[in-house]
């Protein structure tokens, strides 16, 4: 019988490099080495970045603090003569860390594999007090981030990173906060620094205030996105701002895709990590529409066009409101929202799932009761990167 034939290291892993995020998580048990080349190595978790192909993961977080993966089953196109009903399964649960678990409120942003946790203490109308960690429920690494002198309420915070075409082992993370216009901006670096300093430039320039902030926030190639409002247009001044780690200023105004007076439903979403979506309803209709962008460079100016992926007209009984938080899987044209709504039978408020497709498709999921803070989902990579 032949000896089986031992490969060199070098070969090994560079056939690991391009396995899943997840297929590796069931390796790592099968021996030492690959152990700490999966939870330790820098170099590998950067190579692995850059030549494995990307995992996209729907995840909730519920309202008892856990954030679970969600299937969406039946999603079209399935190919079948006979459409069938999607469904919905909430799958094991991933638990924030420790402290955070079963806590009032806690809220999440999304950054390149990384979670940023932020649970908020009121302690009176003008102080707040605020406990930060950096996690990455993948590998389980945990970076607990001193909040010092943030104190004041209503404050946001994101993460992003330096986007200079790097390697994962050089990035540069960093933890920008503000206040709801977007301005009083400070920024921690998670590499350099154990403090907070102030950078030369807020979330959104002189001239511009951010609306809906921490509702319509997301991470991009590790720059941040948001609504902003042009101070001189107060009616149809409405653009996307870009603040851009790198230089920490802000640039790249992406006007949306028409303009409006007023907006029902305004809400942005990542797709991909390399695109932007927005869920657009004018005021005063059900009418719905779900545009997202070309692929956005990370140099710049480039313009930037939007594309329609879905058009509903919305009945009034669904209820979508402005509180509305979505996912969006732009290859199947379909649409995830998580809402909270007032069961008025029973006098409870009772989450939901809405699946949206093309030809007017809703499909209504019921959560569950909850007294809870509210669910809403995550369109998650899974990453080795580390803290």
């Amino acid at each position: 019988m032949a000896r089986p034939v031992e490969l060199p290291n070098d070969l090994v892993d560079e056939i690991l490099y391009r396995v899943p995020a997840t297929s590796l998580k069931r390796l790592r048990a099968t021996c030492k080495r690959w152990n700490r080349l999966f939870k330790e190595d820098r170099k590998f978790a950067s190579e692995h970045r850059d030549k494995a192909a990307k995992e996209f993961l729907f995840l909730i977080m519920t309202e008892k603090q856990r954030i679970c993966p969600l299937s969406i089953i039946n999603l079209p196109p399935h190919g079948d003569d006979v459409p069938l009903l999607p469904s919905v399964e909430v799958k094991r649960e991933l638990s924030l860390p420790e402290s955070f678990n079963n806590s009032l409120q806690t809220k999440v942003f999304h950054c390149d594999g990384l979670l940023l946790c932020v649970r908020d203490f009121p302690i009176s109308t003008t102080t707040c007090h605020y406990e930060i960690v950096v996690w990455n429920p993948f590998t389980g690494q945990t970076r607990w981030i001193e909040a010092n002198n943030r104190w004041k309420p209503f404050i946001t915070f994101v993460l992003g990173y330096n986007n200079n075409k790097s390697s994962c082992s050089q990035r540069s993370y960093k933890i920008l906060c503000f206040s709801t216009a977007g301005k009083e901006t400070e920024i921690y670096d998670l590499n350099s620094s154990d403090s907070w300093r102030t950078p030369d430039g807020d979330l959104t320039p002189p001239g511009w205030t951010a609306v809906m902030a921490e509702e319509a926030i997301v991470s991009v190639k590790g720059n941040t996105y948001c609504f902003a409002l042009e101070d001189s247009k107060p009616l149809l001044g409405l653009s996307l701002v870009r603040y851009d780690f790198s230089t920490e200023k802000s640039s790249l105004f992406v006007p949306l895709p028409y303009q409006h007076p007023r907006w029902e439903i305004l809400r942005l979403c990542a797709v991909r990590d390399e695109k932007l979506s927005v869920f657009l309803q004018p005021y005063f209709t059900y009418k719905t529409e779900i545009w997202v962008t070309s692929k956005i460079d990370d140099d710049s100016t480039k313009a930037v066009s939007w594309n329609k992926v879905l058009a509903l007209d919305l009945s009034p009984h669904l209820r979508i409101t402005e509180d509305v938080k979505f996912v969006l899987d732009e290859d199947k044209k379909v649409a995830v929202c998580c809402e909270r709504l007032m069961d008025y039978d029973d006098d409870q408020l009772i989450d939901k799932i809405y699946i949206l497709g093309e030809d007017n498709q809703v499909s209504e999921f019921a959560f569950g009761l909850t007294t809870g803070p509210r669910p809403f989902p995550l369109n998650y990579v899974p990453s080795l990167v580390q803290i």
